[in-house]
């Protein structure tokens, strides 16, 4: 459970200016998350924000994700090793990883609670296959943005990392101000829950960054409404950059890896990490309140 899990994390405090994320969430002993390939090209779905009626706004939403990759390149290119590119507009609106399949790194909106559109007898909803199935929402309705990433169990090589917006029950925006209010009427003009500062703490996700409770940090855990802060990546955040993929070097595990095989095969593990809210309801105050960015792990085969 999302709420459980990040109670977890809570408590065993994680304060430290940056935390990297575990095969075993919290254990300092087990291996750290992290990419051994050069690039990591991403896409994104060529639906866009199925919410947004304009193609200006489309657009705008591109331009608030380009920037969040940006950001971070920004310091992969001054002591880093990794780079990202952007890939080609895609139809494609499954998440996961696929042994052998045509995978990719893909940036998507869903607009589609699966309590809605998934019967509940589908065995969709046991093998946890309903947000692909049906191109909806199978998280927590307070859950802001999620993302999946695919790693090897033993070495926690990155292998996939997806990311997925909860159109279903946030509006998102990419205005600077005023935050909304509950007599802003509409979301043209405020912001309510702000495109860039949602992927640039979902993208530190997908480079192998864990929550911490370092004040001022893009992986805090908790969000006001209207926030734009994590649009900036704290010192904590560029430092974990330089440290575990220091240019020119090998990027750095916490404990020398091992590839776990079964056979031919990788033993693939899954976690996925997410902005939570704990407003009720939907709509433009979705996330009045405090929300919280939450935490949920998926250990087992790989998601198709």
């Amino acid at each position: 459970m999302i709420v459980a899990s990040l109670l977890v994390a809570l408590a065993v405090g994680q304060s430290d200016p940056y935390v990297r994320s575990r095969v075993v969430a919290g254990s300092t002993s087990a291996q750290c998350l992290y990419w051994t390939v050069p690039t990591i090209t991403w896409q994104l779905s060529s639906v866009g924000n199925p919410n947004t009626a304009l193609e200006s706004q489309k657009q705008l939403e591109f331009a608030a994700i380009r920037r969040s990759f940006q950001s971070w390149q920004k310091i992969f290119d001054a002591c880093g090793n990794l780079s990202f590119s952007e890939g080609a507009l895609v139809d494609d609106r499954k998440v996961g990883y696929e042994v052998k399949g045509d995978n990719r790194n893909i940036v998507l909106f869903r607009a589609k609670r699966c309590a809605d559109v998934a019967p509940s007898s589908d065995a969709c909803w046991t093998d946890d296959t309903c947000g692909n199935t049906y191109d909806c929402w199978d998280s927590d309705a307070r859950t802001i943005a999620l993302t999946l990433t695919t790693y090897d169990e033993k070495s926690g090589i990155i292998y996939d990392s997806d990311i997925q917006l909860n159109a279903s029950g946030f509006v998102f925006t990419t205005v600077d101000s005023p935050p909304c209010t509950t007599t802003s009427g509409s979301a043209n003009n405020c912001v309510a829950t702000d495109v860039q500062n949602t992927m640039t703490h979902e993208i530190g996700h997908l480079i192998g960054l864990d929550h911490t409770l370092a004040p001022g940090s893009v992986m805090y855990p908790r969000a006001p409404p209207g926030e734009l802060s994590k649009r900036n990546i704290d010192d904590g955040s560029r430092d974990f950059v330089c440290l575990a993929y220091p240019k020119g070097q090998p990027s750095q595990s916490c404990i020398t890896p091992t590839l776990s095989t079964t056979g031919n095969s990788a033993v693939l593990g899954q976690q996925a990490t997410g902005c939570s809210s704990s407003g009720a309801g939907t709509g433009l105050l979705a996330m009045a309140g405090w929300a919280l960015l939450a935490w949920r792990r998926r250990r087992g085969g790989a998601r198709s």
